[in-house]
């Protein structure tokens, strides 16, 4: 690459100088021929050096710029490739001297070019390096300010390029030296360290003369001024020489160390310079050089130069302290310039912050006896430096709290540094503020403090570019030294912690330096600091203190903790906060109180008043964190510290617990400018601080990350060895003690002896007993602490520790750990004195590690140091006046053996019999032994005002009944889950103890449960021994007479449950103790209670489940009799409830007895019969005395049905007694609790139906009888009484729907029986049965709509349907029976005469006027029904008339089709008001008139029926027309009503088209013989008898009229239309026309559209009539009616 630029620069130095100047140009081209071929060898080019030098040496001389420039571009190119050989070099530098006064590019080329020479010529010495040195110094002194600073930066590039060549000592080639000693002292070097050595000399030399000559001076000591060897100048800029030197020392130190030579400069010429320099009040640019040497040759060449050394560090001291030497002429001390303390308190600033140069550094001069101390002064000097001027520094508000008046920490009377530890140590931090109180008073603690405004954004250090000074903060020195003691303190921790220094030195160190470290950190952290500065100092505190504890120190390890926590809970701020706390009524505006202060102008001097309750500010959060973190790691070597930074911790809690107790919400600072916070000149506003983020120290200072902390604090525990945590854990016990004034054995302390105390130290504050108003150091009153009721801090720690580590207390020996903490534990929660909630604490905390140990171990030691605890903790004594307290601390100790048993009581070692008795005794009555116990004094213990407020009567009003919930479990936790553990005499205590339990008023809930125990246990004993059975029931005895109702059923449920689940194991002797032993005797000590129902209920279950058993004992039939009697004295004498109770045993007795009736059939018989007597006093009785209950008459027919199956069918006796017990029951109307029996039947009445509907053994005429007497109660008014207190009207509605469709199922059932069949249908008949139940259908048929409603919400047809229809169901079988049996005319006779009677009652029902159109289609289908059933059978001969005459008189009755409001003879105009119902009367008046017409077809019975029948029929007829025209008469052409002109018509149309049977009717006496004959042998004699009447017809000259098909008419007028038909055809069709079945005529008639229809009126069917009377009476026909 240089290869071809050298061509380029030759052939432009050619193209330049080809016209100009010729030389240059052929030169150029012979160079330019020589490189052609390509790159050369070094060797080729030295050889030809002179052809190529030629054209650069030409081309300079013509002094022209550009050719000048290109021909130096084209020498330093031939220097690249190492074509200018060392020879030459002397010619070139002439050259390049001749042109150096040419333009500042040439000359910038000419620097480069040197630099260049330097660098590839590599042997260039002596003479030769001078003149190319000198060169670049004559170019530095240009006034091209381009050019000299090239000059500058190519010279230090040289002087390095002389230095990297030094070789290493064993170098072959050599030159002598002689140094300048006395005497003179010649070394062999190297020619390149010689060239260095001459270069530092002259370096040395020239700076120390540089200047003017009065300030010049000797480097040797000779008497004639010395010459540079090297570098050939007269002069050289001071600064610049010492920089190049600084550039030697700091690039070369190694190299320098090494050469001896060097080493002897350093000794003998710099060392002088530097000292001259700094005595000569130097410059800024001359001081801040000679320092930055300094600070070298301290860091680097402290081995070489210990003396030099020695004397900058003092310099440097003095000059940082503003010491400066007295004026020799005046003998005055100047103060020094604050630049050079600046300077100098950076150096040591850079000299404080490397750890390996400190140790260095002490390791020389304070390690030694005799030395200077430098380290120790260096620390020293910094520590009263940041003391100079405190009211600059100010006083931090946070650092003391939030809340509390701001007051001088250096005030008289006031110790800033009063700590946590009592070692003396005050007097040492406080040496630092002496001299300042009157100051900060007079500032109010308001200086401007330290902040980023203190210090400068360049160091002075570092400006090199500065002729003058620049301005520095006042207060940069502070924060210089602030800063330089932070690098001390943590430099220590650097060294230790990363443990690669020499751990002696290092201590040694930390031993020197503490004192003055704790004075100025401890004062510093409590000024006005940033939170930048303020995190160092803390960060400094912190590291410290950590790496004194690493180191073993416990002094200064103890003092830096004393400081830490001093600033992270202020004691001032705890009592504030306490007194806070503690005020009834605390300042509600507190800003009236800093208004107040405000005016009086005291703000201004800090002592405001608070602005809110007392609270710890961030910063005393930031050093409470740091203490944590600090006893964190120094945990295993705190030792006896650890008391004290617990009770830090204990104080921060409070402080933090208080915060949220007070405020709800976190303080904050008050604000910038109010009157908490005032402002001084001084203080820096918020916008000077970092505006940057806070510090990691700052951050996560929230309570609850503080709460974490702390947390985690005691999480390490479990990290400790046992020592260590032997010594923590009894540090924490300590600190509980003296927070309950616990520090001496009391005297009210049972057994004191058992519970040691704590050992006290000597800085542990006096019990409330000795002085009441104490504070400790921490600022909390004792007192408050005894007062408060809170929960203590110390114990819940030592609970959370006690967890932590529970494996370690548990299985290590217990020195370690258990025997502190279960003795501290036990002793609070028995100190009479400390507060409820403590003792308590301390209890719940004691169960919780009882509990764990015994989990955790299972080995005898630990199960007995358990046990050891726990009876002690459940111990009676003592008794002190806060009775609630010692129930609560031993009821703790009873859950606790519930928690043990639960979870290892399987494993348990310990005597079971020892628990029964420890859960026995909080059952046992103990007021006397406990009045006597708290009256009981002894000389040895005096009464005391505490003994006189024992309240024995408070105690006993109390009672047990907290223990006995408590200690219950474990009693129900050792029957449920360990009784296979028990012996038999521990399964007796086990029986015992839980009587007692029962037994206990205390609690009824646990009495009850204790009872059901008493039934576990049952199952275990009772396959083990019968007689501890039996004792078990014993014991449940005396629980069933026991005076609560609860308790007593209770215990007789569970002692029934026994007897039941065992019986069928008893032999008979253990059955007859049973009986005569528990079960009477319980049954005798039970009358008229629940007690009785539940012992007699559960009698019978026993008899049910165990008849067969109890029935083979000897004494059974004892045994059963008097169980009979107690059940009838609880039927007459006792509460219903207890009647029905022994009515369900009696039946729980007779089911037992029908399951097995083969089995005990020697017994049943006795069993039947006492039954059956016991049921007839029963039934005789119960309608005498009290009401008597529903339930219990169901239950009674209960025991009728359970007996009426053991009852024999042939014992009618019986039967009969049955159903009159069953009739009385069913109408009994006494009871108090009715139940609606409309809808449906009520229980009672479907319990009695359904036992006679469905029994087996009652006759069917018996079923029949009671089952119609029951449908017929629902009418005759026998429940219409109202129970009383029920409300409830009995109506029978129900049963009556039930009984009638059950009847006609009875009915249609044939009887059973081989052979008997028919005689028991005959008998029903016989009795008089139907009729009792044709009877009771009759009376809801006759009332009909009067019948009571069918139901209340349903939706059932109403009695009377319900009656019709099932009554038309029956008939059927009861006329096929009458038709085929023969059955006696007396009965036969009232059996039709009932039918009738029904038949008549459904035709003549009264109706309403609004009867629905479907309730006479439902009635006219029915009686349709019974039309085709009865009729048939009217002719039988056994019928008697009347029946006959019965029916056609209902008939015609039921026919009426309207009626009158008047009833006046003789006619009326008022017009007939029609009948409702008129199909039903026209159905009537029909069948009136078919069984009065004649048919051929008819039979002798037939005959019978009509001739009876037509009287009825002509009397209908007759009034009707006898009545039409008496009010014709009347009314004249006044039309009649419809009804009316209908009924008539229909009349006269039968009239004319009916027969009846010749000698139906007769004439009367005065009738002649010729109508008598006709009546006899004419079937229309029923004309002849109304021929009066019709013969008036004939004449009316207005009658009603009808439309008729011509076939009716022919029918009716015999006309030809239809044919000359007979008068049988006119008969028959007469017949058809008077059918009652006119769907008949509506399927023959088509009335099409009534255009052939004909108009008949009333007169015409008159005269029709009356021509028949002629036709009869062999008259002819006189012509034809026309039709109109």
């Amino acid at each position: 690459m240089d290869h071809n630029l050298l061509i380029s620069e030759l052939q432009a130095l050619i193209v330049e100088t080809k016209r100009r100047n010729p030389d240059v140009k052929d030169a150029s081209e012979a160079a330019l021929e020589l490189l052609k071929g390509g790159a050369l060898p070094r060797e080729v080019l030295h050889q030809n050096a002179d052809t190529l030098l030629e054209p650069i040496t030409k081309g300079c001389k013509t002094r022209i710029a550009k050719v000048i420039a290109i021909s130096i571009g084209a020498l330093q190119r031939l220097v690249a490739l190492g074509g200018v050989p060392t020879e030459k070099l002397p010619e070139v530098l002439q050259t390049l001297s001749s042109v150096a006064n040419q333009a500042v590019d040439i000359q910038l080329r000419i620097l480069q070019t040197l630099l260049s020479i330097l660098t590839f010529n590599h042997d260039i010495h002596g003479d030769i390096l001078g003149d190319a040195l000198l060169l670049c110094f004559k170019l530095q002194d240009s006034r091209v300010s381009v050019v000299s600073s090239t000059a500058a930066a190519t010279l230090r590039q040289a002087v390095m390029l002389i230095f990297d060549r030094l070789p290493t000592p064993n170098s072959t080639e050599t030159v002598s030296l002689s140094l300048p000693t006395d005497p003179v002292t010649k070394t062999e070097v190297s020619p390149s360290a010689l060239d260095a050595y001459y270069i530092f000399s002259d370096l040395c030399l020239l700076t120390a003369s540089a200047g003017s000559g009065a300030s010049g001076f000797h480097l040797w000591g000779g008497g004639e001024k010395e010459k540079p060897n090297l570098l050939k100048l007269q002069n050289l800029h001071r600064t610049f020489g010492l920089e190049l030197i600084e550039s030697i020392l700091s690039g070369y130190e190694e190299s320098v160390k090494k050469r001896p030579e060097l080493l002897f400069l350093l000794q003998h010429s710099l060392d002088p310079l530097l000292l001259k320099l700094l005595s000569e009040k130097p410059s800024f640019p001359i001081a801040l050089r000679v320092c930055r040497l300094i600070f070298l040759l301290i860091r680097s060449f402290t081995d070489q130069l210990p003396k030099q050394v020695e004397m900058y560090l003092l310099t440097l001291i003095r000059m940082g302290m503003g010491d400066n030497e007295g004026n020799e002429e005046t003998g005055k001390k100047e103060p020094s310039p604050s630049w050079l303390r600046v300077l100098a308190l950076e150096i040591l600033r850079g000299i404080c912050g490397d750890a390996s140069l400190l140790q260095n550094i002490y390791s020389h001069y304070d390690s030694v006896e005799n030395t200077p101390k430098l380290f120790s002064r260096v620390v020293s000097s910094l520590s009263r430096l940041i003391n100079e001027k405190p009211a600059l520094l100010g006083i931090g508000n946070q650092m003391h709290g939030l809340g509390i008046p701001h007051t001088d920490p250096t005030s008289p009377g006031t110790n800033p540094h009063a700590s946590y530890l009592d070692l003396g140590i005050g007097m040492v931090s406080s040496a630092a503020s002496v001299g300042v109180n009157t100051v900060n008073a007079m500032m109010g603690g308001q200086g401007g403090g330290l902040s980023s405004a203190s210090g400068v954004k360049l160091r002075l250090i570092e400006q090199h570019d500065k002729a003058e000074a620049p301005l520095v903060p006042e207060t940069y020195i502070y924060l210089l030294a602030l800063q330089s003691l932070d690098a001390i303190a943590n430099g220590i921790y650097t060294s230790v912690a990363g443990s690669a220094a020499s751990q002696d030195s290092v201590k040694a160190m930390a031993s020197s330096s503490w004192p003055a470290l704790l004075a100025a950190l401890s004062y510093c952290i409590g000024t006005n600091l940033s939170d930048l500065i303020f995190a160092e100092v803390l960060t400094a505190l912190q590291d410290f203190t950590i790496a004194c504890g690493l180191l073993q120190l416990k002094t200064p390890r103890d003092a830096f903790l004393s400081t830490l926590g001093k600033y992270a809970v202020p004691p001032p701020v705890v009592s504030a906060m306490q007194s806070y706390m503690e005020t009834p009524n605390p300042h509600r505006n507190p800003s009236v109180v800093s208004a107040s202060a405000d005016a009086l102008g005291f703000s201004a001097l800090g002592v405001g008043g608070p602005t809110g309750p007392p609270s710890l500010s961030e910063r005393n959060l930031a050093c409470l964190r740091s203490t944590v973190n600090t006893a964190r790691v120094l945990g295993p070597s705190l030792g006896k510290a650890w008391h004290d930074v617990l009770e830090i911790l204990q104080n921060a809690n409070f402080m933090l617990a208080a915060r949220k107790i007070s405020t709800g919400r976190r303080p904050t600072a008050p604000g910038i400018g109010s009157p908490g916070f005032p402002l001084s000149p001084g203080t820096p506003r918020p916008g000077a601080e970092d505006t940057g983020d806070k510090p990691d120290i700052l951050q996560d200072l929230d309570t609850e990350s503080i709460q974490l902390l702390i947390n985690s604090l005691f999480d390490s525990s479990r990290d400790l060895p046992d020592n260590a945590f032997t010594i923590f854990i009894t540090a924490l016990c300590q600190l509980s003690s003296e927070m309950i004034g616990m520090n001496a054995p009391n005297v009210l302390l049972s057994d004191g002896s058992e519970y040691p105390s704590v050992p006290s130290t000597p800085n542990m504050a006096l019990s409330p007993s000795q002085d009441n108003q104490r504070r400790r150091t921490s600022g909390i009153n004792i007192s408050h602490s005894i007062k408060s009721g809170e929960r203590s801090f110390s114990l819940t720690k030592l609970r959370v520790v006690s967890t932590l580590n529970l494996n370690r207390i548990v299985t290590q020996e217990p020195e370690v750990g258990w025997s502190v903490v279960t003795q501290h534990l036990l002793a609070v929660a028995r100190h009479l004195t400390a507060p409820s909630t403590t003792r308590t604490q301390a209890s719940d905390t004691l169960g919780e590690l009882l509990l764990a140990a015994i989990r955790i171990g299972k080995d005898d030691r630990i199960q007995h140091q358990v046990f050891d605890v726990l009876v002690r903790q459940v111990d009676i004594h003592p008794i002190s006046y806060t009775i609630s307290a010692d129930y609560e601390v031993r009821s703790a100790g009873y859950q606790t053996l519930n928690q043990i048993l639960e979870s290892s009581g399987h494993s348990l070692s310990v005597g079971w019999s020892t628990i029964f008795r420890m859960l026995d005794s909080v059952c046992q009555d103990k007021d006397k032994e406990l009045l006597s116990t708290s009256l009981k004094h002894t000389p040895e213990m005096p009464l005391t005002p505490i003994s006189e407020y024992r309240r024995p009567s408070m105690m006993l009003s109390k009672g047990n009944a907290n223990l006995v919930r408590i200690a219950f479990p474990s009693l129900q936790l050792i029957c449920t889950d360990f009784l296979s553990s028990l012996d038999l005499d521990a399964m007796r205590s086990c029986i015992t103890c839980l009587g007692h339990f029962g037994q206990q008023k205390e609690d009824v809930n646990i009495t009850l449960a204790a009872i059901g125990l008493l039934w576990t246990v049952s199952d275990a004993v009772q396959g083990d021994s019968k007689e501890l059975w039996l004792y078990l029931l014993a014991e449940l005895l005396e629980l069933g007479r026991d005076s609560r109702l609860e308790v007593r059923n209770s215990a007789m449920q569970t002692l029934f449950r026994c007897i039941e689940l065992y019986g069928s194991g008893l032999s008979p002797a253990l059955w007859q103790d049973v009986f005569s032993k528990v079960i009477y005797p319980l049954l005798d000590s039970t009358e008229g209670d629940e007690s009785s129902v539940l012992a007699l209920t559960s009698l019978g279950s026993i008899f049910g489940n165990f008849l067969m058993d109890i029935t083979k004992l000897s004494s059974f039939e004892e045994i059963y009799r008097k169980f009979l009697e107690r059940m009838r004295k609880a039927w007459t004498d006792e509460p219903r409830n207890c009647g029905t109770a022994g009515l369900k045993a009696l039946e729980k007795i007779l089911i037992s007895l029908k399951g097995h009736s083969q089995n005990i059939e020697h017994n049943k018989f006795v069993i039947v019969e006492d039954t059956w007597k016991t049921l007839s006093i029963l039934g005789q009785r119960f309608t005498e005395g009290d009401m008597y209950t529903q339930d219990n008459l169901i239950n009674l027919v209960k025991i009728a049905s359970l007996l009426h199956d053991q009852i024999s069918s042939d014992d009618t006796n019986k039967l009969n007694d049955l159903s009159v017990i069953l009739r009385s029951i069913m109408t009994y109307t006494k009871s108090t609790d009715y139940r609606p029996d409309i809808d449906t039947l009520s229980p009672l009445q479907s319990s009695i139906s359904t036992l006679i509907a469905n029994s087996k053994k009652f006759s069917k005429s018996q079923k029949l009888h009671d089952l119609a007497e029951s449908t017929s109660l629902a009418y005759i008014g026998v429940g219409e009484g109202v129970a009383s207190g029920s409300g409830v009207k009995l109506t029978y509605v129900g049963l009556s729907k039930w009984s009638m469709p059950r009847l006609a199922d009875i009915i249609k059932t044939p009887s059973r029986g081989k052979g008997k069949g028919k005689e028991k249908e005959k008998e029903v008949f016989e009795d008089g049965t139907i009729e009792t139940v044709l009877g009771a259908y009759s009376i809801p048929i006759k009332l009909k709509y009067d019948c009571p409603s069918p139901n209340k919400f349903g939706e059932d047809p109403p009695l009377w349907k319900t009656a019709m229809t099932t009554f038309v169901a029956i008939l059927d079988i009861v006329m096929s029976t009458l038709e085929v049996e023969d059955i006696t005319s007396e009965r036969f006779e009232a059996i039709w005469s009932q039918i009738m009677e029904i038949f008549s009652g459904i035709l003549l029902a009264d109706s309403s006027e609004e009867v629905s159109s479907d309730d006479e289609r439902f009635v006219i289908a029915h009686l349709t029904h019974l039309r085709s059933v009865i009729i048939p059978h009217m002719g039988d001969a056994r019928i008697p008339d009347r029946v006959i005459i019965q029916l056609s008189e209902a008939l015609r009755k039921a026919s009426s089709l309207c009626h009158y409001d008047t009833r006046i003879d003789g006619g009326t105009t008022a017009p007939g008001i029609p009948e409702s119902q008129e199909e039903l009367r026209y159905w009537a008046l029909e069948l009136l008139v078919s069984l009065s017409t004649k048919k051929e077809t008819d039979g002798s019975k037939e005959k019978r029926v009509k001739n009876l029948s037509v009287p009825s029929l002509m009397t209908r007829f007759g009034s009707t027309l006898s009545r039409w025209l008496e009010d014709k008469k009347l009314r004249g052409h006044l039309p009649f009503g419809r009804t009316r002109e209908e009924e008539i018509l229909f009349v006269l149309r039968h009239l004319v088209t009916m027969k009846i049977w010749e000698g139906s009717l007769s004439a009367d006496d005065q009738g002649s013989e010729t109508l008598s004959g006709i009546y006899k042998t004419s079937p229309r004699s029923h004309l002849f008898h109304f021929y009066p009447l019709l013969l008036q017809f004939s004449f009316l000259p207005h009658t009603p009229s009808m439309w008729i098909f011509p076939s009716e008419h022919a029918q009716l007028f015999a006309s030809p239309h239809v044919g000359q038909g007979n008068d049988e055809d006119v008969g028959n069709n007469s017949q058809e026309a008077g059918a009652v079945d006119t769907q008949g005529e509506e399927d023959q008639v088509s009335a099409g559209d009534g255009g052939d229809l004909i108009e008949v009126n009333a007169g015409e069917l008159a005269r029709r009539c009356l021509e028949l009377i002629g036709e009869e009476m062999g008259l002819g026909v006189q012509g034809s009616y026309s039709v109109r």
